[in-house]
């Protein structure tokens, strides 16, 4: 989403109008699932992607027929037989994408869109709502919610979302729409609801070789990693590309730094030990969704004796994945970083199945 936003500020700064696409539906083994979104201007595609492809091709040149006629529209893609010998796909499925037009004269969009910026870049809660009537469309809206979001005082809301009254006339249930990540009908209107960036930060405890592979692969997916360490000289964001922060961090006291939260993920990977075994105990007095700890099978089983001797049980060590990673055969800092990822994604996917 932040590719997303960033050129669409870019493009409302410059007086450009744009097509917002976005994958409302998808069955099949289609290029792209729900929620994937593209943002075309008059001279093609500028962010994201629905795919690639011809479905990708065909999508662009729709997006700039809605901006001849500034009228949103809705395509379904039938990758049946004939229409995968027409376009080129063989991977067959259906795909239906939603074509928003966006004015760049329009205020509201504007506010709405340097928030969604704003929001992105504090990696705060908020859902994005995307209207999907053809005629008459409302277009974005952005709903923050104080529940969700510690430093609000009430529930913040920009463009449709802003009128009460409209709210009230549509049905739309705000808590409806903090469980929701597809499709959801209020009124006489279909609305499409999903975060607008993905909760929770990765906390990376150790910057040696493994967490500089780790940050630029985790950010790639739309984690926020944030690394923390005791060593000034690896406190330096110049070896994190697409780090959220890098912190200097006392090892032994890492809430005086950080408060981890049931959003959150904790990957163990300190120069030695010792410190793997403070910080693993510190985490697990803490609700984060997942602990991960580098090191052989070996080391594992030490250092979780020793955590036995200090009090904690065998349900509290289970929360534990050691050695971290999906089981991929790879040993380099880049492989391992790859492995983390993977498995960090898995969890990701499996908490949104289930509603999480």
């Amino acid at each position: 989403m932040k590719e997303i936003f960033d050129s669409l500020k870019n493009a409302l700064d410059q007086g450009e109008n744009t097509v917002l696409a976005t994958v409302t539906f998808s069955s099949g083994a289609t290029p792209r699932g729900a929620g994937a979104r593209m943002l075309v201007g008059a001279e093609g595609r500028r962010a994201g992607t629905v795919g690639g492809g011809a479905v990708e091709f065909r999508s662009i040149q729709y997006s700039q027929e809605v901006l001849q006629k500034m009228q949103s529209r809705t395509h379904n893609f039938h990758l049946s037989k004939n229409d995968i010998e027409d376009i080129g796909m063989i991977c067959g499925g259906d795909a239906t994408i939603h074509f928003l037009h966006l004015d760049a004269s329009d205020l509201s969009l504007r506010a709405l869109v340097d928030a969604a910026v704003e929001v992105i870049s504090e990696h705060s809660v908020a859902w994005l709502v995307t209207d999907l009537s053809e005629a008459d469309t409302l277009g974005l809206a952005l709903y923050l919610p104080a529940a969700k979001n510690g430093d609000l005082d009430e529930d913040l809301f920009y463009g449709f979302l802003e009128d009460e009254d409209l709210r009230e006339d549509l049905s739309i249930d705000t808590a409806q729409l903090m469980q929701s990540a597809e499709k959801i009908e209020a009124g006489d209107r279909e609305f499409f609801v999903e975060e607008l960036v993905t909760p929770g930060f990765v906390y990376i405890f150790g910057g040696g070789h493994v967490g500089q592979a780790l940050v630029p692969a985790l950010a790639a997916v739309g984690f926020a990693p944030i690394v923390l360490d005791d060593r000034e000289e690896f406190v330096n964001p110049d070896l994190f590309p697409g780090a959220y922060a890098v912190c200097l961090c006392d090892l032994g006291d890492i809430v005086a730094t950080v408060t981890i939260t049931d959003r959150d993920y904790v990957c163990v990977m300190t120069r030695g030990h010792a410190n793997d075994l403070e910080v693993q105990a510190q985490a697990l007095k803490t609700p984060a969704r997942y602990i991960g700890v580098i090191g052989s099978k070996k080391k594992t089983k030490i250092v979780r004796n020793r955590l036995l001797e200090r009090g904690f049980t065998e349900e509290d060590l289970d929360r534990i994945t050691a050695p971290i990673g999906l089981n991929i055969g790879g040993k380099s800092p880049a492989e391992i970083a790859v492995s983390i990822t993977a498995q960090l994604i898995q969890i990701r996917s499996a908490d949104y199945k289930q509603g999480n």
